[in-house]
């Protein structure tokens, strides 16, 4: 399947390219707009066994997930290419400026427009040098909180990409800092009960596992000689597992509260990454029945708008559904309750696209010509 020229703008090296991948983004996104459009519209949660399907919106934020194993799927590569051999160390320099011009410029627009709506520019400002807000800045600031984490990857990756290149010395103390913070992520994030803050449940401490399962998934993708030769039946038939996996997973979620799970088995973010690295892996390369459903050309175009969506959609929905459910009675129940979301995915991908052309293009074309 062509990706065409259209959704190769702004990448850096368009012939590393894969659709798969940016569908995967727009996957990602989708789950996230639906996670926020239900719990704004109906509070959050779900009452009893919800179907399989419905999961995957009430817990839609494992599209958070899914946005790190692909960073860890993408961000690695160079340094596993150069250790196969196929590619020069990366340049870190060029990689620090890659990094700064891809997100910067259009996350600095989004806090400065909170900073103007909000009224309150002081409680916004420590957002620029990525302090975690949370709801403080509610509904501007509440996914900045990924951003943050993703930067701790960004600024950690080339210190493990240095140590790995090093040779056997570098390497080996490499696995010995990983050692010790798998002790400590065991003792602290999945033996631990509750009372746990922004660094145990959202840092790059906490969520390294997924950014570790996607580096792993590249590392494969890179080695593997029998994943290309996997049949059409194999794929399917892993590609329905992960996916039923998925969704017996965040059932168990939803049925202990989002909250809870967090707190009490922060582990199964970590369960959420295999599966999504697993489903990763598998549409990598290799037709099978049915896969069109999951890569496809508008799914790309969302994932190429996901940033910008992802940045502006909570606004958005608040502003339309808010200040709709209290003139509506019963609102959960009456059709304006999926009105108002479709209005909100409308004008979120309307302006995602403005955004990615005004803001994002211009700068990736920068980051294409000075980063290299």
């Amino acid at each position: 399947m062509s990706s065409g020229p259209g959704l190769r703008a702004g990448v850096r090296r368009p012939d590393d390219y894969q659709l798969e991948l940016e569908c995967l983004r727009g996957w990602a996104i989708s789950l996230v707009f639906l996670f926020h459009a239900w719990g704004i519209s109906f509070g959050g949660g779900a009452s009893g066994r919800i179907p399989p399907w419905l999961a995957f919106v009430v817990a839609g934020n494992t599209g958070v997930t899914l946005f790190f194993v692909l960073s860890g799927f993408l961000l690695s590569r160079p340094w596993l290419r150069h250790l196969q051999g196929k590619r020069p160390p990366p340049d870190t320099r060029n990689y620090l400026v890659a990094r700064a011009l891809r997100i910067l410029p259009l996350y600095y627009l989004a806090v400065a427009v909170a900073m103007l709506a909000s009224g309150e520019p002081g409680r916004v400002l420590p957002a620029l040098w990525f302090r975690f807000l949370g709801f403080e800045v509610f509904p501007w600031g509440v996914v900045w909180w990924t951003l943050i984490t993703e930067v701790q990857f960004y600024l950690a990756l080339p210190l493990a990409g240095w140590l790995a290149c090093r040779g056997p010395g570098g390497r080996r103390l490499l696995l010995a800092l990983l050692a010790a913070w798998l002790v400590a992520y065991a003792l602290l994030v999945v033996a631990g009960e509750s009372g746990k803050g922004f660094l145990l449940t959202k840092s790059l401490f906490a969520r390294l596992p997924a950014f570790l399962l996607g580096i792993a998934a590249a590392w494969l993708s890179l080695h593997s000689t029998w994943l290309p030769r996997l049949p059409a039946w194999q794929r399917l038939a892993g590609t329905l597992l992960c996916l039923g996996l998925l969704a017996f997973l965040l059932q168990a979620v939803v049925a202990m509260g989002d909250q809870a799970a967090e707190q009490r088995w922060h582990l199964h973010h970590t369960l959420e990454a295999m599966l999504w690295a697993g489903l990763l892996l598998l549409l990598l390369g290799g037709a099978f029945p049915g896969r069109v459903l999951l890569v496809n050309r508008p799914l790309a175009w969302v994932g190429k708008l996901s940033y910008s969506i992802y940045l502006n959609h909570v606004p958005i929905l608040f502003y339309l559904i808010f200040p709709a459910k209290a003139g509506v009675e019963n609102y959960a129940g009456s059709p304006a309750a999926w009105a108002w979301p479709l209005l909100g995915a409308a004008l979120s991908l309307a302006l995602a696209a403005v955004t990615w052309r005004l803001v994002e293009l211009p700068f990736l074309n920068l980051k294409g010509r000075l980063a290299r």
